[in-house]
């Protein structure tokens, strides 16, 4: 197997900031993704170093971390890389390739592991008053709070990783021949099993941790049921001032945003846009992270056109829109339809509503959590009739997409800022570590 390490511990910022009086220095270990979650890293870091602590940044990652996109570099004193190549197997036929390449990656997890306790060994090292951790499950960073001795803070953007398995569509009114059947579990064995033992790192991990934050209280229960681990809720927030109304006009556009991978159901958006007449029908616009070239599932974006194509649905696919281009889509939409599977959160709806834009809501998930039903949109159960009866009711009533985008607005202003975030993880943080001194100090006084 051939595999490639690299990593780049030198000093980015040659002169280190200082902390405030009450600041702490933070070592904020996280994969480097390009979803939500680095979004969110950027944010908090951002607002943290603007209060004064000091934040030296560690990207860990199997794989190409994804640099470029929303780089905390500004905001950090250092940078360190450590990154394993991910292996890749092209063998034939496909079942050999997926059992081969289990082996192949197991031994890149264990090679990744030695790095990690090289990495916890210079963070023990550091002068660090806790570790954050970032958790996108299954997650390779998170065994990382067993291997020291510093405090711990997990902050899981999505406990279980069920949605990444979701393949409903490709089979769904399908009679499918059982050698078939039974070929595709035999291959996707293999991913399970890789994936079972990823898990049962991060309930190690989790476990070991000082504290552990989630971003709902969908989340916050699905912890305890997947890994039996309390957690307490930090919300995400949203940029007020970035995200604003810009009074453009009103398009009969529906906008759906978010990586072009089934979880997030791009599909059903145009199957709903597809149930209303020729003459209204509105386009779908489909704004994504993802390159070409770095797609997660090319198969689901061909499939995403050709469906367009039959039902007569205008489609376009908007790659790496910059914050203002994507600002400018949210105002322009006439309603931004989330219906995602089981989304932990989701950063897509707040900005929406930021920009007053009223949210079609999949009622379930961390959803139903930031979209209040007549509030700041309109929540529905999974399916293209309610979806499109949504979109009509928008449609024939601009008084009420109006009413909903004010609302909406006004909603996220009072109390769904990264203000308000860091307000709260600063205080769970504070907590956990007075906690954590008050049980050293206990422990000192037995030994002595």
């Amino acid at each position: 197997m051939q595999q490639s390490m690299t990593e780049s511990p030198e000093l980015k910022n040659a002169v280190a900031k200082r902390p405030g009086q009450d600041g702490l220095r933070i070592a904020w270990c996280h994969t480097g993704d390009s979803g939500g979650s680095k979004r969110a890293a950027f944010e908090m870091v951002r607002e943290l170093s603007a209060r004064g602590h000091v934040i030296d940044e560690f990207i860990l990652r199997i794989g190409e971390p994804h640099e470029n996109h929303w780089p905390l570099k500004e905001f950090v004193r250092a940078q360190r890389r450590v990154a394993v190549a991910l292996p890749h197997s092209r063998l034939r036929p496909y079942a050999l390739s997926a059992w081969i390449g289990l082996a192949q990656k197991r031994l890149t997890l264990d090679a990744f592991v030695g790095r990690l306790r090289a990495t916890a060994e210079d963070i023990e090292r550091g002068d660090y008053d806790f570790v954050h951790i970032d958790h996108v499950s299954p997650s390779d960073i998170v065994p990382l709070s067993a291997m020291l001795r510093k405090p711990s803070v997990v902050y899981s953007h999505e406990v279980v990783g069920i949605r990444g398995q979701w393949s409903g569509l490709a089979s769904r009114g399908e009679t499918i021949p059982w050698p078939r059947r039974c070929y595709g579990r035999l291959c996707a064995a293999a991913e399970q099993t890789y994936s079972r033992l990823k898990d049962r790192r991060d309930t190690m991990g989790l476990q070991a941790a000082s504290l552990v934050l989630t971003n709902s209280f969908y989340s916050k229960e699905a912890m305890f049921q997947h890994h039996f681990t309390e957690s307490r809720v930090c919300r995400y927030g949203v940029s007020t001032a970035t995200f604003h109304p810009l009074g453009l006009p009103v398009e009969p556009m529906l906008l759906s945003p978010g990586r072009i991978v089934e979880a997030k159901q791009h599909h059903a958006v145009i199957l709903a846009a597809g149930e209303l007449p020729a003459a209204r029908r509105p386009r779908v616009v489909v704004a994504t992270p993802e390159t070409e070239s770095r797609q997660q599932s090319p198969a689901y974006c061909d499939h995403l056109v050709g469906l367009a194509k039959r039902l007569g649905v205008e489609l376009q696919i908007t790659r790496t829109p910059t914050e203002a281009e994507l600002v400018a889509l949210y105002c322009r939409a006439l309603a931004v339809v989330f219906v995602p599977i089981m989304e932990p959160f989701g950063l897509v709806a707040l900005e929406a509503m930021a920009c007053g834009t009223p949210v079609i809501g999949v009622h379930e998930g961390g959803v139903r959590e930031s979209v209040v039903e007549g509030v700041s949109g309109i929540l529905v159960e999974r399916g293209s009739p309610e979806i499109a009866a949504a979109v009509a009711r928008l449609m024939g009533d601009p008084a009420l997409r109006s009413s909903l985008g004010k609302s909406a607005r006004d909603y996220v202003c009072r109390g769904w800022t990264w203000e308000a975030t860091i307000d709260r993880y600063e205080d769970c943080v504070r907590r956990a570590l007075a906690k954590e001194q008050g049980a050293s100090d206990r422990t000192g006084e037995l030994v002595r």
